[in-house]
């Protein structure tokens, strides 16, 4: 029986490896594309918030008034910076999804060289296995944001609800992004979807851990900016605690079988 223990020790110890881990075997490469695609990310979220302010303030005519022409330019500027708090709350998962079939190959490499093992894969096997992702990171997603408007109604309780809102929000979160890391894995090892959950409720530790240690910037101005980047150092840890959990654990063959 692995503990709770256990899961939390080597998840945060494989963050640590991870980063020695990805530039001593030249994973660094597939870091480009992220980071690049994270950047995009930004400027379209911001491009599309000033063009919609920008389409907004024209419904009306300004020329003749001082005061609409300034109400022209603060809805613009209102707008652009909803859009940004927007990516800013939800940029995170936003990455994740956009980032699977990258995550997807990370976690494969990270697999092959810890293990020695080869995947044989065909064009249209890859494809399947994206489709999948993408389609679980959605179905996982809606219930994050389900759990996570739940958890917004303590906020009605003074104090005792706003943290607990606050702390539970940040788990509900750190469990579904360490749950998308953790499902490259088991996707690989041809894992159906009711098998993925069992494997992954059994390791909700480390699912805890791995999602933390990716929400958790996001909760600060430049962690949007890194979430691609972060994505990444996520999936090789998760992988790397999985397989080394599911090594030394006898009751996760029950689970997978």
């Amino acid at each position: 029986m692995i503990t709770a223990k256990e899961q939390i020790t080597t998840g945060f110890q494989c963050y640590k490896e991870s980063f020695g881990f990805i530039f001593r075997n030249g994973l660094g490469k597939y870091f480009v594309v992220p980071v690049i695609v994270n950047i995009l990310l930004v400027i379209l979220l911001v491009s599309s918030g000033w063009f919609t302010g920008d389409w907004v303030s024209s419904l009306w005519d300004s020329t003749d008034s001082a005061w609409l022409g300034f109400l022209q330019e603060m809805v613009k500027w209102v707008i652009t910076v909803l859009f940004f708090v927007l990516f800013f709350f939800i940029g995170g998962t936003i990455v994740v999804l956009c980032m699977s079939p990258i995550y997807t190959i990370i976690s494969e490499k990270t697999d092959c060289i810890l293990s020695g093992r080869t995947f044989e894969t065909s064009a249209a096997q890859t494809a399947k296995d994206i489709w999948r992702t993408v389609v679980l990171s959605l179905k996982n997603t809606v219930k994050q944001l389900m759990l996570t408007l739940l958890c917004l109604l303590l906020n009605f309780i003074p104090i005792v609800g706003n943290v607990l809102s606050l702390v539970l929000i940040f788990l509900v979160n750190s469990y579904y992004f360490g749950y998308s890391f953790m499902d490259y894995t088991n996707e690989r090892y041809r894992r159906n979807v009711s098998i993925s959950n069992n494997v992954v409720s059994h390791y909700k530790y480390l699912a805890i851990v791995i999602g933390a240690v990716y929400a958790l910037p996001m909760y600060f101005f430049v962690g949007t900016f890194i979430a691609a980047f972060l994505g990444g150092v996520s999936t090789v840890a998760a992988t790397m605690a999985q397989m080394r959990l599911e090594n030394s654990d006898a009751d996760i063959h029950k689970l997978i079988q």
